[in-house]
């Protein structure tokens, strides 16, 4: 053999063992060690729902909570879920969860560790000294994991002072464990913290109409047409949409400050039997619901309080002054524009002056691109897209800033006439889709013009607007300035 040939076989012979001190260092040492964290780390977990390294179709399965039984400082609260459906409390009462609260808690359940084995075998004595002899809090959680039920029951003791955590067992293992500080505030929670606190809840989307009477003589009614609401009641028109949601979800969010029994007797101390206030709701699915609400004055000032009652019961609760929130006058709640259409039908636009004079602008359809909109009078010319794509959007967003006579006999005392100026919006087929006729100065402002728009009534509206509407076709034509040339 020759001596290359040698140093060959022993660079060979090198790189073989080489290679079995790497496997066994990854496949004897690394690899269980691996494995080893990852049971520990399975294990610490107050509730770990899937086994260790379980699959199914490539990935772990998910844990669907069906049901929890809290208790603390002596109160249990059962709480089921149906799959895909919310939580509701079945004991001591059936009503809806707080969702936030719930997740939250489970959440602990299956982030949390224990954080240190404080006693392996604890007697009778121990536990007394841990507060787990009675616990302060126990939950006892179900769920479904590939079509098998798993639980877990975890029992929490006193804060340890010396680092904030709490001293907690589980299910029926002797060790008492320490675990974060976070688990004793998630998990210790009574019926009231774990039931849903906004007993005026409405859910818009699911909305179809909404009446509402009271003692103030605020009557109205909004029905739901597409994505806008109409008001049916006193007047048939258009409502705000942006007042109407603002409404809604303020009387959503009023939270619950304490609960009732649902009694003849605390309707009427609660002022219930009376209400100031009512609204009839009428939900997608054929479902409705009723609200209540009243205001009894006391010696500290004036309290108020609300009923539910809907196809899963009733919720009587004291609230706050939001549950009048629905108290609302009509005005308020109808639409405050001055125009209505849609800016993307528009394809044509006439500027028309008080001295006669037009600008008008085109594009050819609803599809063409905003670049493609172009003068057509006085002259053919190019157009400051721009002003145009700024002009339509003024129209669209008009607001009154306050509303004047309903079908006025004289238009001419506003200035409104044939001689006042006009902005007037076309769709394709050539139709009028809208029109802005501006009058005289509201006497007595600054910049607030009489205008005639969408409705047979007078209204006035922000005159420092209209200088964003091209009446003067210098103002929107794309084209170098005459008195200006080039070196």
């Amino acid at each position: 053999m020759t001596q290359s040939s040698k140093l060959l076989l022993q660079v060979l012979v090198l790189v073989l063992i080489a290679g079995g001190l790497g496997g066994y260092a990854y496949f004897g040492v690394f690899k269980p060690d691996e494995a080893r964290q990852r049971k520990a780390d399975h294990d610490l977990r107050l509730f770990a729902p899937q086994k260790l390294d379980e699959k199914v179709d490539g990935g772990a399965p998910p844990a669907e909570f069906t049901h929890l039984v809290v208790t603390f400082n002596g109160e249990t609260t059962e709480l089921e879920r149906e799959p895909g459906q919310p939580w509701y409390i079945v004991k001591p009462v059936r009503t809806r969860a707080d969702h936030l609260i719930v997740d939250g808690l489970i959440s602990q359940l299956q982030s949390a560790k224990f954080k240190d084995t404080i006693d392996e075998a604890p007697d009778s004595a121990a536990l007394a000294k841990y507060g787990l002899d009675q616990p302060k809090f126990v939950v006892e959680a179900t769920a479904n994991v590939a079509g098998e039920e798993r639980s877990v029951k975890i029992f929490g003791g006193i804060e340890n002072t010396f680092d904030g955590s709490v001293f907690v067992r589980r299910n029926d293992e002797k060790a008492v464990y320490s675990a974060p500080g976070g688990v004793r505030f998630a998990l210790g929670k009574n019926t009231f913290d774990l039931r849903d606190k906004t007993p005026f809840a409405i859910e818009e989307s699911k909305l179809e109409r909404l009446s509402v009477s009271s003692v103030n003589k605020n009557e109205y009614e909004l029905v739901r047409e597409g994505k806008r609401w109409k008001l049916t009641r006193p007047a048939d028109e258009l409502a705000d949409a942006t007042n109407v949601a603002t409404m809604i979800a303020a009387a959503s969010s009023d939270r619950a400050v304490r609960f009732f029994d649902d009694t003849p007797a605390n309707r009427k101390a609660l002022g219930l039997d009376a209400p100031i206030l009512k609204a009839t709701l009428t939900l997608a699915g054929g479902k409705s619901a009723k609200l209540s609400a009243s205001r009894v004055v006391a010696d500290g000032g004036d309290l108020f309080y609300g009923l539910r009652e809907d196809d899963e019961g009733t919720t009587l609760a004291q609230m706050s002054a939001s549950a009048l929130t629905l108290d609302r006058n009509v005005e308020e709640l109808r639409d405050q524009a001055v125009l209505q259409f849609k800016r993307e039908l528009v394809t044509r636009m006439v500027f028309h002056d008080s001295d006669g004079s037009e600008v008008v602008v085109e594009k050819d359809s609803v599809d063409a691109s905003a670049d493609s909109w172009r003068i057509t009078k006085p002259r053919p010319a190019k157009a400051k897209v721009f002003k145009i794509t700024g002009a339509l959007w003024t129209l669209s967003n008009f607001k009154a800033l306050a509303k004047g006579e309903q079908k006025p006999g004289d238009w001419a005392k506003y200035g409104i006439g044939e001689k006042s100026r006009w902005a007037a919006v076309y769709g394709e087929d050539g139709k009028e889709l809208a029109r802005l006729t501006i009058g005289n100065l509201v006497e007595g402002t600054p910049s607030a013009y009489w205008v005639r728009g969408a409705r047979d009534q007078v209204m006035q509206s922000d005159g420092s607007r209209f200088g964003e509407l091209p009446f003067q076709l210098a103002v929107v034509a794309d084209e170098p300035d005459a008195g200006v040339t080039s070196p």
